[in-house]
């Protein structure tokens, strides 16, 4: 199973501790996540963009919130900070 690990261009900073895991194409909250692990996906992957899903506080949304690009997540236009050159997420 892939983790999502907070990178540099998070706002909360670097951390060791995965925010979410990967699981058929969806993104569920994992100890890391400041609202701990969750049952309800936050994202679905789909290709190389990442959409809020059913469990995410905003509910299910149109706009890609992130873009998938060398392993790294960056914020899309769906994102409320808007596209982002700096990675929130590096996938292990």
């Amino acid at each position: 199973m892939e983790k999502l690990f907070p990178d540099a261009g998070h706002p909360y900073g670097l951390s060791p501790i995965p925010f979410f895991s990967l699981r058929d194409g969806k993104l569920y909250p994992d100890s890391g996540h400041p609202d701990g692990t969750g049952t309800k996906p936050w994202f679905a992957v789909r290709g190389d963009k990442v959409y809020p899903d059913a469990g995410h506080p905003t509910g299910i949304g149109a706009a890609p919130w992130f873009r998938i690009q060398n392993g790294k997540l960056y914020p899309d236009a769906g994102n409320p900070d808007g596209i982002g050159t700096a990675p929130w997420y590096s996938i292990r």
